[in-house]
């Protein structure tokens, strides 16, 4: 099996791979180049602990293959689905850019109208993805590039699908997904649709539009408790000046109104 500390330089199927481009809990991206069709793309290789489990890779390998399928200005394209020497691992379009999170922790909250352009174009592709029936489960500033054009670019669709629907929790019981951005029926090991996407997607803006996440708990525990039972502030708490309206959808994007339903049913 192919070492993942040692992939800079290597060929993982038919992709050399160039440069790490970035890491986290589903695996490391690689910017690498398509020897075949000689264009660059980026090389997610899932890690190996995910890569034993095998009703994760059925899984993971059933929504890319529909993820695949997508075909949207702002979703990032999946090339191809494959294994390399015992390692799992996605080809998908390389974009020039930066991510939001990059752009927000180097110039702090963002203009009004630049952070509605982002969140609209954000919203067209969910929108697209939901008509499909396809959740992204794992929506936050870290997934979202920004092209040298200004396009949205949404990445790991499915991704987070493929795993969240089986477990909350890693091997090593960590939670799956970013837990200041999580939905908070997500915490709860309910089913999650579509509104999960739209929580995630207005903690997004409202991070855009302060600088700041609504809820930041100290522990993993109290954060869970402050998204799950606590309303987040507003925006015109927290600025008097902004729009009653901007403030009202905001809100609306974080609303628990379906939770009382989702405690029922869990109950």
């Amino acid at each position: 099996m192919v070492g993942q500390n040692s992939l800079v330089g290597k060929t993982v199927g038919n992709y050399r791979i160039v440069e790490e481009l970035g890491h986290g809990g589903m695996g490391v991206v690689y910017k690498a180049r398509d020897i075949e069709l000689d264009r660059l793309v980026a090389l997610k290789v899932l890690p190996s602990h995910l890569s034993q489990e095998e009703t994760f890779i059925k899984r993971f390998v059933r929504e890319a293959r529909a993820c695949a399928g997508l075909n949207h200005p702002n979703i990032v394209t999946i090339y191809r689905v494959g294994t390399h020497e015992g390692l799992y691992y996605i080809a998908m379009e390389y974009v020039e850019g930066e991510t939001l999170f990059s752009i927000i922790h180097k110039g702090g909250k963002l203009g009004v109208r630049t952070a509605l352009e982002i969140i609209r174009q954000a919203a067209d592709a969910l929108a697209a993805a939901h008509a499909q029936n396809i959740v992204h489960r794992d929506i936050k500033p870290h997934n979202i590039m920004i092209n040298s054009a200004g396009r949205v670019k949404i990445m790991d669709f499915g991704l987070a699908r493929a795993h969240l629907g089986e477990t909350k929790l890693t091997a090593s019981n960590a939670l799956l997904g970013t837990p200041h951005y999580m939905a908070p029926e997500q915490f709860m090991s309910a089913a999650v649709d579509a509104r999960a996407d739209l929580y995630s997607l207005g903690v997004t803006l409202f991070e855009m539009l302060t600088g700041k996440l609504p809820f930041t708990g100290d522990t993993p525990g109290l954060l869970m408790k402050q998204v799950v039972t606590q309303r987040p502030p507003t925006l015109r708490e927290l600025d008097p000046s902004v729009s009653p309206r901007l403030s009202l959808l905001v809100t609306k994007m974080m609303a628990k109104t379906h939770l009382l339903q989702l405690v029922l049913d869990l109950g």
